[in-house]
C-alpha cells in the first residue's frame, strides 16, 4: 500500500497516476507548448529541471548559503505530463 493511503487499500505506488504531494511547496509553474514533444507531453528534462530549481530553494533556504545538485540516483516518470497542468515542487 502508498504511505498515507487509506487502510485496506491495495494500490500501488506505480498504479497512481495522481501521486499526493508531500512537504512544503516550493515552487508553482505551468508548461507552455514550446516545453513539450510533437505528441504535446512535457520534456522530462523540462521537469527535472523545475525539480531541481525547486530543490535548490529549499536548500538555500536550510543553508543560508550557496549548493549544488551533485548527482541524482534515480527518475521514474508515471503517466505524460501535458501542456497546462500545473506543476508544483
Amino acid at each position: 500500500t502508498i504511505p498515507g493511503s487509506q487502510e485496506g487499500s491495495t494500490m500501488t505506488a506505480l498504479d497512481d497516476d495522481k501521486p499526493m504531494p508531500r512537504g512544503d511547496l516550493t515552487l508553482q509553474i505551468i508548461p507552455l507548448p514550446a516545453d513539450t514533444n510533437a505528441n504535446g507531453d512535457v520534456f522530462a528534462g523540462w521537469l527535472v529541471k523545475q525539480m531541481d530549481l525547486a530543490a535548490n530553494t529549499m536548500a538555500g533556504r536550510i543553508s543560508q548559503g550557496r549548493n549544488a545538485t551533485v548527482a541524482m540516483d534515480r527518475m521514474e516518470f508515471l503517466s505524460p505530463l501535458r501542456v497546462g497542468s500545473q506543476v508544483g515542487c
